[in-house]
């Protein structure tokens, strides 16, 4: 057990000179800080770690982290700054259970230098006994303090930053880092670490009990066996080694798919798959527009065809044709040209029959006529020729009788022909205007290449799959290593009987093996049933903190630790909800708050609890509940708490304060702060006002 009872803080940041007395008794055991934010409550918190905790307990790396006041002169002040933080604090000797107290020293020194650079030196660690007869120092201070007070990885579980804690809960960074911060905490204040130390010293010593016989017994059986036994225990270690690395791979790709999964959601939150059918949108109408432009080309050119035909003549000149057609028969008939074009002689010619149905092949008389009315043509002028076929033409057409049907037909299919071009020139005015706004709302959407996104993912699931398998597959190599282990052992242990000489080395090692079980069964107990209790327990403390009655349907039913070290909260429903997504901020706090009060119940330590902004964006039923468990719950209880956290709770304050301070930042002044704490210097200064009160120092304006 340890409780602080004063702290002295000497240039760490703001802090120039602060002083304060810790509440002990165990009826009123919490100390209240009033402080607005901003005034240095988490760099007295800050110092307060560094001092029992050393430099790792910093925010940062101590070489990048400025620890001396910001406006340090060195002029005025020195060329080197010196920071100096004293804890005295007691505790309750475990062998002797008589009480006992001491007093730390952690100091620094800095070097300011030009354009806020700074030279850092080794911080120093002093710890002394405080006695009637006078103070003795403790050797090795970092290792008593870590063994014998309060082990480094619980700087989280007792000092508290309200919003660094919900670290244990929210998922900031990897699931397994989370679950890994939740695990250590449970590990460390239940002494798990310390049982598995044990567990491997005992296993040592039967190892070496089993060596010891190897060479004793070398050259012979138990020789032999002892040394299978000692291979097949290496094999083991060796696919244990594995495991582990594959279940490390496993995290490692199950944090990479979460992170893709959780990619692919976004993008489609934010348009992704809008983006993505308006692609596929724009590709249809690109691909319509081009079948357009080419059926477009296809009606001019039928257009063309139309425009060029005779019909077109014989529709808007009949008469004439006809005019010409009789001059024309009247030339055939003076035998100024042919009656016959020359392509129909050919081919008269080639079938061998006329169209009359005579024969004309070769040798015919037929064939002989023809053949010189061939002769005639040929002869024939090019105006002559010309002559022939216009009056063929001209027959054709004249024979026709029904001249209005074919007009109409014409003029039909020319109209129908322009109509469907200007259709199909305003479907292509339609579809330009539809791809230039698809690509403008798409230019608008943010780029998310949604197939690569699916694709990561599916590669990842298939490595998870892989992964999952290649460890059963292990799992499997153990179990049946362990099987030839444990015969092999339980030859070479029969055979060890019925040598005397290796009676003595038999008894350590059953020794030793019966330990370790005893070990084994209680970290195994520890890690299981203990981690039920600690979740009932954090359940219930959850529960009463935020005011939830399940049996009135209340929206939270219950919260749970998993046996894989996970904090889940489930509905009145019974539906598992993401603290994440579905608690607010409040509930999250009282959550982790949870957390740690039930950790140092059923660990039974006793250590000071000391919460920055605890209170923070809740309700004032869930203040008032959180403050209450946590007053009656803390074996010493100190809050740094702003104005709008205390309105409401004034009256618990009442019961359980011992002790009240306010936190006061002298360049507030004149902005928040009423009057000018006169120091001329940036520092923060603290007054014993309590929680309702002000003085000259603290007194602020209204509304700030």
């Amino acid at each position: 057990m340890i409780h602080l009872v004063s702290a002295s803080i000497k240039n760490f940041r703001q802090l120039r000179n602060i002083d304060l007395q810790f509440a002990r008794e165990p009826a009123s055991a919490l100390t209240v800080i009033r402080a607005e934010n901003g005034t240095g409550k988490t760099n007295l918190l800050t110092a307060l770690t560094w001092a029992l905790f050393g430099d790792d307990a910093l925010p940062a790396k101590r070489t990048s982290y400025r620890i001396h006041p910001l406006d340090w002169d060195s002029k005025k002040d020195g060329t080197h700054c010196p920071v100096e933080v004293t804890i005295k604090f007691a505790t309750v000797d475990d062998e002797t259970g008589l009480g006992r107290s001491f007093e730390l020293v952690r100091s620094t020194k800095e070097r300011p230098g030009p354009s806020g650079s700074f030279e850092v030196e080794k911080s120093e660690l002093s710890l002394f006994e405080t006695k009637p007869s006078g103070d003795t120092p403790i050797s090795n201070p970092n290792a008593f303090i870590s063994n014998r007070v309060l082990p480094t990885s619980l700087k989280d579980v007792f000092f508290i930053d309200g919003d660094r804690a919900l670290a244990f809960i929210e998922t900031t960074d990897e699931r397994s880092a989370k679950r890994d911060r939740v695990e250590k905490a449970v590990r460390q204040l239940l002494g798990l670490d310390i049982l598995e130390e044990a567990e491997r010293h005992v296993d040592n010593a039967r190892k070496q009990a089993v060596s010891a016989v190897r060479k004793q017994a070398a050259g012979t059986n138990l020789s032999e066996l002892a040394s299978r036994e000692a291979k097949l225990a290496e094999e083991i270690q060796g696919y244990e080694d594995t495991k582990e690395q594959i279940e490390l791979d496993r995290r490692a790709t199950e944090s990479r798919k979460r992170k893709v999964d959780e990619a692919l959601k976004g993008a489609l939150a934010a348009g992704g798959a809008d983006r993505k059918q308006l692609e596929v949108d724009l590709t249809d109408r690109e691909n319509e527009l081009r079948g357009q432009r080419q059926y477009h080309k296809e009606l001019v050119a039928r257009q063309r065809s139309l425009v060029n035909s005779s019909d077109l003549l014989v529709a808007i000149a009949r008469e004439s044709i006809g005019e010409a057609g009789a001059l024309l028969a009247q030339l055939e008939n003076e035998g100024v040209i042919p009656d016959t074009l020359p392509e129909v002689v050919k081919d008269r010619l080639e079938r061998g029959t006329c169209i009359c149905g005579k024969d004309v092949s070769e040798g015919s008389e037929g064939h002989i006529a023809l053949q010189e009315l061939l002769g005639e043509v040929d002869r024939l002028e090019d105006s002559h020729e010309i002559l022939l076929h216009l009056s063929t033409v001209a027959r054709l057409h004249s024979s026709r009788t029904d001249a209005s049907t074919e007009s109409t037909s014409w003029t039909t299919q020319g109209r129908d022909s322009l109509k469907d071009i200007v259709q199909c020139e305003q479907g292509q005015q339609r579809l330009e205007r539809d791809i230039e706004e698809l690509r403008t709302k798409i230019r608008e959407m943010p780029e998310q290449d949604l197939v690569e996104l699916e694709r990561m993912l599916t590669e990842e699931e298939g490595i998870a799959r892989e992964l999952t398998s290649k460890a059963a597959r292990i799992s499997e190599q153990i179990r049946n290593a362990e099987k030839d282990q444990k015969a092999i052992s339980k030859e070479r242990l029969a055979a060890q009987r019925k040598e005397e000489r290796f009676k003595r080395l038999l008894a350590d090692e059953t020794a030793a093996t019966d330990l370790l079980s005893v070990l084994r069964g209680t970290v195994e107990t520890l890690e299981g049933e203990t981690v039920e209790e600690v979740g009932a327990a954090m359940s219930e403390i959850f529960l009463n903190m935020i005011v939830a009655d399940p049996e009135e349907g209340g929206l939270i039913s219950r919260a749970e630790l998993t046996r894989e070290h996970d904090i889940v909260v489930y509905g009145s429903d019974n539906q598992r909800m993401d603290p994440d997504r579905d608690l607010s901020g409040a509930q999250r706090r009282a959550l982790t708050l949870a957390f740690i009060l039930a950790l140092v119940r059923v660990s039974g330590v006793n250590a000071p609890n000391v919460v920055d902004t605890p209170l923070g964006m809740t309700s004032a039923l869930v203040r008032r509940a959180m403050l209450q468990y946590a007053a009656e719950n803390s074996s010493q209880l100190v809050m740094f708490l702003t104005s709008s956290e205390i309105h409401g709770v004034e009256d618990i304050l009442d019961r359980y304060a011992g002790r009240t301070y306010t936190m006061t930042f002298s360049d507030h002044y004149p902005t928040q702060l009423v009057n000018d704490p006169g120091t001329g210097r940036i520092e923060t200064l603290l007054c014993d006002c309590d929680y309702v009160s002000s003085c000259q120092l603290c007194a602020r304006k209204e509304g700030v």
